[in-house]
């Protein structure tokens, strides 16, 4: 069974309650909190970079909406001609009804 939303980690019957902060002479919290910060700074300055490297590349790298105006535009175009082309083949069968019509008395030879 596949669970949409927020996945908790921790089970809530085995949840603990948390309490206040201790503060305290640990320096082993102490470092990992520093590290901690030191790599999300470094994911979040590496992120920039990217961003700023896609948009170097293709100024319109990160335009969705006018992705999908054009969309929209290129959509509606091919229905117009789908259109058009049922109008043509609407004539064509008419055509090809009225020379029925006017021939019916006549042999058709088929080659």
């Amino acid at each position: 069974m596949n669970k949409y939303g927020l996945q908790l980690r921790i089970p809530q019957q085995n949840r603990q309650p948390m309490g206040p902060p201790v503060f305290g002479d640990n320096d082993d919290d102490v470092n990992r909190d520093i590290s901690r910060q030191a790599t999300k700074k470094k994911a979040l300055k590496d992120v920039e970079e990217q961003h700023k490297k896609a948009l170097e590349d293709d100024p319109t790298v990160f335009d969705y909406d006018g992705l999908y105006d054009q969309m929209k535009e290129d959509i509606g175009s091919l229905m117009e001609k789908a259109k058009q082309r049922e109008r043509e083949h609407e004539i064509i069968y008419e055509r090809k009804l009225a020379k029925e019509h006017l021939y019916k008395d006549k042999d058709k030879y088929i080659k």
